[in-house]
């Protein structure tokens, strides 16, 4: 009688660590989750930015530096 109630201590205490390791487990994915949400939406700003440099960088060597040698006539117009 003594081993059967030791049994099933053991057996609702394993099941009862099992439980609270899911759940400990459930709670950092999530903080996971959103940490990830964090820095993607952080690093898309970031991209954005630099894509908008690079567009201004990009219109002014156009307008500086033509080398449409069609276009060059116009100019001197």
């Amino acid at each position: 009688m003594l081993q059967l109630c030791f049994l099933i201590g053991s057996c609702v205490f394993a099941f009862v660590q099992i439980t609270n390791r899911i759940g400990e487990l459930e709670r950092r994915m999530e903080l996971t989750n959103t940490s990830i949400e964090e820095l993607v939406s952080k690093h898309m700003i970031e991209e954005e930015k630099e894509r908008a440099e690079m567009e201004e960088r990009i219109s002014f060597f156009e307008k500086e530096l033509n080398l449409n040698p069609f276009s060059w006539k116009r100019k001197k117009k």
